[in-house]
């Protein structure tokens, strides 16, 4: 691979003149780096602007944050070079990297003879650092190039899912095992084998491999993963010795995911200390056999998954349902899902594996046919004891626990002790929809830990920006919240005597004292709802205006309410990302 091949696809030089790349590829020294090599430490001098021809790099402040990571390519240090200011982070390999390298002296020589491409690589370095802070995070979630697939355990087919995998990923992504590297290059390890993946790399969006085979063949692929697939059984207690040998083989840098073979109706019960015990960053079930489950896993792990955000509101997440509806008319897959208060709850009820017709007769059944709210208490802490809402959530949901649910799930509550946000992915999903939902003052706080928790939706109603950390792809969110839902049209006021507040309004509601609950908690969290709205690729405001948090009785209407507005809107908004799959370049 050479360096006139790179800067002729590299974004920072592709515009420029034939003969000035090739000026500039002249320049270029090679670099090759293991995993977990430093490139440059922060602080030192800007000498050198690299480019990297494959493989992965992070870059660390230093105080330790994560700066981001760099992949094929991408640029590290053009800023440096072009103003002088030291190294601004720490840049290591997280696999088996290959750079180009330009000297300042190279550069500054090439700037003199080509001003122009200069200024064009200015320009680029420009519109780079004014991307939106969503779509950076998008287009580095899909940097991942190379997966590895390491069966746990000799009864695990793991060559069998790398092939499923790569399939899965599309036409343009291929396949490597030991018997392809033989027969083509006739080597398992070397340089030969690096310059054969290499190039593999820079031909195809995504190289699948199998890490079955000899010890040397094994740790060269291991090396060369940007994701790391450890696939196990789902009723395999822990993982044997083999396993974590091999992962010390592989080292910390790569980041791995946990892939667990489990059939319909089987339990998950080891999922946890699966994950602790091989360091896995997320995990994902599926069904032997089952084309849809690594069709999600595939998206999920090189960023083309589409999460689905659900906000807070009461009865006007209703709405969330025809949401739901028109995704499966559209054929619109859900990878990921989670949300606040009532959000949370959709949410939960699809994750776990009910259509739209079972959500919708799961609220039906807890907020028309239930009176669960009426546990009324003497008010030391709230209105109602809450008591009857959980045990209800618990006749729903059992003992199911969020990191056994097929498809993946987040809820968020309130922590009112610390003032922040708490992310539930984890536990029992009746326990954390309770506090999710647990709005202050009508319900009490869950306490957890020493804090006391509330509903999701006083400080993030619409957690986007916990779905975007998750880097799964897309993420689309849909919002119900308020818009000045309560109010007292009638009133001019001041209305001294707060007789205004008592009066029905023209369609015969009045303000209740949960209305004033809800409104009065939620102010906080809706103000910053445009922030995390700014958070989604894909945004929807639903037509909710005029309906109440307790509008139990409207269900049907909200539902198809939120179903034509989403059927009427989504194909616009999902247009510029149709083209968008794995195996897209």
């Amino acid at each position: 691979m050479d360096a006139l091949t790179i800067l002729a696809e590299c974004p920072l030089t592709a515009g420029l003149q034939p003969e000035a790349v090739a000026r500039l590829a002249a320049e270029a020294r090679p670099l090759r780096l293991e995993a977990g090599e430093l490139l440059f430490e922060s602080g030192t001098p800007s000498e050198t602007l690299y480019i990297v021809a494959t493989g992965r790099l992070r870059a660390v402040f230093p105080d330790g944050r994560i700066a981001g990571d760099i992949g094929r390519l991408e640029p590290i240090g053009e800023i440096g070079l072009l103003t002088g200011e030291g190294r601004g982070a720490r840049v290591h390999a997280l696999r088996a990297s290959l750079l180009f390298a330009f000297s300042r002296a190279a550069f500054h020589a090439f700037a003199m003879a080509e001003p122009a491409a200069l200024m064009a690589m200015t320009r680029v370095i420009i519109s780079r650092m004014r991307e939106p802070d969503r779509a950076a995070r998008l287009r580095a979630a899909r940097k991942i190039r190379t997966l590895a697939v390491l069966a746990a355990t000799s009864d695990v087919d793991g060559a069998a899912l790398a092939r499923s995998l790569q399939a899965a990923l599309g036409p343009r992504s291929t396949h490597v095992d030991l018997a392809r590297a033989r027969r083509e290059i006739g080597a398992d390890a070397g340089e030969a084998l690096h310059e054969w993946m290499s190039q593999l790399e820079f031909r195809h969006p995504q190289v699948v491999y199998d890490t079955a085979g000899t010890p040397a063949w094994t740790r060269a692929t291991l090396h060369q993963a940007d994701r790391l697939l450890v696939v196990a059984s789902a009723d395999t207690p822990t993982p044997p010795a083999t396993l974590l040998d091999a992962l010390d083989i592989a080292g910390p840098h790569a980041a791995r995911a946990l892939v667990l073979l489990r059939p319909d109706g089987a339990p998950a019960p080891h999922v946890q200390h699966w994950k602790a015990a091989i360091g896995a960053h997320s995990h994902h079930f599926v069904r032997p056999g089952h084309a849809g489950d690594l069709a999600s896993v595939a998206r999920q792990l090189t960023g083309f998954g589409v999460g689905l955000v659900l906000g807070g509101g009461g009865a006007r997440g209703f709405a969330h349902v025809g949401l739901l509806k028109a995704l499966a008319e559209l054929g619109v897959p859900v990878d990921v899902c989670g949300g606040a208060s009532m959000g949370a709850f959709v949410a939960a009820l699809h994750a776990s594996g009910r259509d739209v017709a079972g959500i919708a007769d799961a609220l039906r059944d807890t907020f028309m046919q239930r009176r669960l709210l009426n546990d009324y208490r003497w008010p030391a802490v709230a209105l109602i004891a809450g008591r009857k809402f959980h045990r209800h959530l618990q006749g729903v949901f059992g003992d199911l626990r969020i990191e056994q649910m097929r498809t993946p799930f987040f809820c968020v509550s309130t922590n009112l002790t610390h003032a922040r946000t708490e992310v539930h992915a984890e536990g029992r999903v009746a326990d954390w929809l309770a506090a999710s939902m647990c709005i202050p003052g009508l319900a009490p706080p869950v306490a957890w830990q020493g804090s006391l928790l509330c509903d999701g939706a006083v400080v993030n109603s619409l957690p986007t920006d916990v779905m975007q950390a998750l880097g799964r792809g897309l993420v689309l969110a849909s919002d119900v919240s308020m818009e000045g839902a309560i109010d007292a049209p009638a009133a001019q006021g001041p209305d001294a005597d707060f007789d205004a507040v008592h009066r029905p309004d023209a369609a015969g509601r009045r303000v209740s004292l949960k209305d004033v609950l809800f409104r009065t908690t939620s102010l906080g969290s809706e103000s910053g709802t445009a922030a995390r709205a700014a958070n989604a690729d894909l945004y929807l405001r639903m037509p909710v205006g005029g309906i109440q948090t307790f509008d139990w009785p409207r269900l049907e209407e909200i539902i198809e309410k939120g179903y034509r507005h989403a059927l009427a809107e989504l194909p616009a908004l999902l247009a510029p990302h149709g083209a968008a799959s794995p195996g897209s370049d």
